[in-house]
């Protein structure tokens, strides 16, 4: 394609780390009506000047009672978590379900509904032996039958169903219920990052009896989890009860968590500050900033840093002119400081990368600086952009809409996109829409550039199909590359891991190329807690640690 030979990519140096490997829309109407939905703090009812501490127990027993409260930005979509991407609805939904396996504390991969699993040598099949007496939330029994039919559905949605973890079961020929307490996977190849990926929390199993006989559950929750859907309020509160029937014997210890839905981040802070929020957010964390703040104020804090592989997110409509043309999407590759937005939008504690995050994958960080976008100073970069425009037919660049999604950190990261482009003549409108509403127009290829925090579920390549594998559900640039799919399909299936990590970097080669999307460093991830929340540390990854079975409060 014209103008592709500019835009060179520098060589990278081989790595030695190897990735350690895996042991054995539209808002939805409440479910009912809000009858006993408590009140969200409201921003002068969280004054920092009057905090509320409660007594933390001596001795660090387990003590059951209290209701753990927390907060999250935004109202679902909907709550079919086969159906949704945003962790503003797997977050406060993922303590009522459970997956097969899960990841420990460690980091590990544990068993969940599976309390064993076999994985045949030649990786073709798994087999998963699943816990007896597990009863859903309406006392219906759980067996391998809900296995199957969600496994199936995630892998085959039925019409009219969105499975957003689709391309993780690509490789998965079929699922057989050997009997009622047994699941079998026939692989049609080895699937290298398979049990990595299933473990994180939103491969939850649903009751098979609520979807055959609805087809979705969009407007109810039911699991099998360690606590039960209570009451949703919309703009309000998201309820859970303790589930008294969970099948691990004697927990969950609380009675319940409340998830407010503080669409303000001012309000989060202060509904923190002043602990009458106990834990923040997954998908709501803190900021470098507002973490110093915090534990300056109050010591006895804990602050967990963990690796939550998120990134700011620009996805660029190749299907819509002009992106349709790579020069374009060059062009603003070319244009965009990196490093100067670490600075700004991460407060400088984070680390421009590639499209795979910084560990055992990525090129290294000097390879990274070398990089055509990635390289100081931007005069040349920003000089061959515009020339790119020029060769497109838009030497005096062009107007476009930019759409963002409503969240504080996505609008602040469209703003600085907005005068990135503008250093090579794009001027860009910014529209900013609701979550559903994003989600919506972003899945319809209703826009140019949409905007939003983005992730990976797990270090690993595995993770870039989910974006940019020919129609794959997050694809939302519509960009399509026949090598691509080639490699991806090749280094899911390759044992060797020297041999994947080449495969794996001819594939960020091609998107560094491609442009398909910006994304320009990945975040550190950090949560708080208040020292009476005991029991928690930090998560193994952004998708796990969200049931908080065997969380306790000291009071």
């Amino acid at each position: 394609m014209p103008g592709n030979t500019r835009f060179v990519l520098m060589g990278f140096l081989s790595l030695s780390v190897l990735l350690a490997s895996c042991a054995p829309t539209t808002i939805v109407p409440p479910l009912k009506a809000a009858t006993s939905t408590p009140a969200a703090p409201s921003p002068s009812a969280v004054s920092p000047a009057t905090p509320i501490l409660t007594p933390t127990a001596q001795a660090d027993q387990p003590r059951y009672g209290g209701i753990l409260t927390k907060f999250t930005s935004a109202d679902p979509p909907s709550f079919d978590v086969h159906q949704e991407t945003t962790l503003g609805v797997m977050e406060p939904l993922a303590p009522a379900y459970d997956g097969l396996i899960q990841y420990d504390r460690s980091g590990k991969i544990a068993g969940d509904l599976a309390e064993r699993w076999e994985v045949s040598s030649d990786g073709l099949f798994y087999t998963f032996y699943l816990k007896k007496s597990v009863s859903w939330h309406d006392g219906s029994p759980f067996s391998s039958a809900d296995v199957k039919y969600s496994l199936d559905r995630m892998k085959e949605p039925p019409r009219g169903v969105l499975s957003v973890r689709k391309e993780q079961f690509d490789f998965v020929d079929r699922v057989d219920a050997l009997d009622s307490s047994t699941i079998k996977l026939v692989m049609k190849q080895p699937y290298v990052a398979f049990l990595a990926q299933l473990a994180t929390d939103g491969f939850v199993i649903m009751p098979k009896h609520i979807l055959e006989t609805k087809g979705h559950m969009k407007n109810e929750v039911l699991g099998t989890g360690p606590f039960r859907f209570k009451n949703y309020g919309s703009g309000i509160s998201i309820e859970l009860v303790k589930n008294p029937d969970y099948f691990m014997k004697g927990l969950p210890y609380l009675d319940g968590i409340t998830f407010y839905i503080m669409r303000d981040a001012a309000t989060r802070f202060a509904a923190f500050r002043t602990g009458r929020v106990k834990m923040t957010g997954h998908w709501t964390n803190l900021s470098p900033s507002e973490a110093a703040t915090i534990k300056a104020e109050y010591p006895r804090l804990s602050i967990w840093r963990f690796a939550s592989l998120e990134n700011p997110r620009h996805a660029i409509n190749a299907a819509k002119p002009p992106f349709e043309d790579v020069r374009v999407r060059q062009a603003v590759s070319l244009a965009y400081d990196r490093q100067t937005a670490v600075k700004v939008l991460a407060e400088g504690e984070a680390k421009p990368g590639t499209f795979l995050p910084p560990g055992p994958w990525s090129p290294s960080p000097e390879d990274i600086g070398k990089l055509p976008g990635y390289r100081q100073p931007k005069d040349a970069d920003r000089a061959e952009a515009k020339k790119l425009l020029a060769d497109a037919g838009y030497p005096e660049g062009f107007r476009m809409t930019l759409l963002v999604r409503a969240a504080r950190l996505d609008q602040k990261v469209g703003e600085f996109m907005k005068d990135q482009l503008a250093t090579v003549g794009i001027s860009a409108n910014i529209e900013v829409a609701e979550v559903a509403v994003y989600s919506s127009r972003v899945r319809e290829g209703n826009f140019q550039i949409g905007t939003q925090k983005g992730n990976f579920k797990i270090n690993d390549p595995d993770e870039m199909g989910r974006y940019y594998l020919t129609g794959a559900a997050l694809n939302y640039s519509k960009w399509s590359s026949e090598r691509f799919d080639d490699l991806f399909a090749e280094q899911s299936r390759t044992l060797d891991p020297a041999r994947r990590r080449a495969i794996t970097r001819e594939m960020d080669d091609i998107l560094l190329r491609e442009v398909p999307s910006l994304l320009p460093f990945w975040f550190e991830g950090i949560l708080a807690t208040w020292p009476e929340v005991r029991n928690f540390s930090a998560p193994a990854n952004l998708y796990s640690s969200m049931r908080l079975h065997d969380v306790w409060l000291a009071q």
